[in-house]
């Protein structure tokens, strides 16, 4: 489902938006027609339909996908992206309980994604108006990102810290 990731850019605040949004759609309807079943059909088609603002169908089908999660990365994935469209539609209380629960699958199960739920995480706290609390989580993902050297998500966490100034 690589062609969903190179269909998907972020805004100014962090979130996922169609970088071709034509193209997503019809990819999105593509995907519809064959009825898909399997975990990575349902998440990477759940996440099309988020980044195109069908958060309830979205919703829908990433609860499916995380049914279909056979490993703490993929319950760990499912869950965040589950998250996403919950803030996305405005339930970042949700949301914020969906990250909790990654982050502790992460830290229990498959610690290479603590930064990844701690990045979702603080930007749902941003969200929730829990700037300190934000920012501390935030810190501790990028910490984490600094020290794997990926600098791609370095700076997902420096943009994201930005945004709570």
């Amino acid at each position: 489902m690589r062609e969903f990731d190179r269909l998907v850019a972020y805004d100014e605040r962090q979130r996922m938006v169609p970088r071709d949004r034509e193209r997503l759609a019809a990819v999105v309807e593509s995907v519809r027609a064959q009825s898909p079943a399997d975990y990575a059909t349902l998440r990477a088609f759940g996440i099309g339909l988020l980044v195109l603002g069908e958060h309830g169908e979205a919703i829908r089908h990433l609860h499916q996908a995380l049914d279909l999660a056979d490993s703490g990365g993929r319950r760990i994935a499912a869950s965040i992206n589950l998250a996403d469209a919950h803030r996305y539609s405005g339930d970042a209380a949700t949301a914020e309980s969906l990250c909790r629960e990654a982050l502790a699958v992460a830290r229990r199960e498959a610690p290479e994604l603590t930064g990844f739920a701690l990045q979702h995480l603080g930007k749902t706290l941003a969200e929730l108006g829990r700037v300190r609390e934000a920012r501390r989580t935030l810190e501790e993902a990028l910490a984490l990102r600094e020290s794997e050297g990926d600098p791609e998500l370095i700076a997902r966490s420096r943009a994201a810290l930005r945004l709570l100034e």
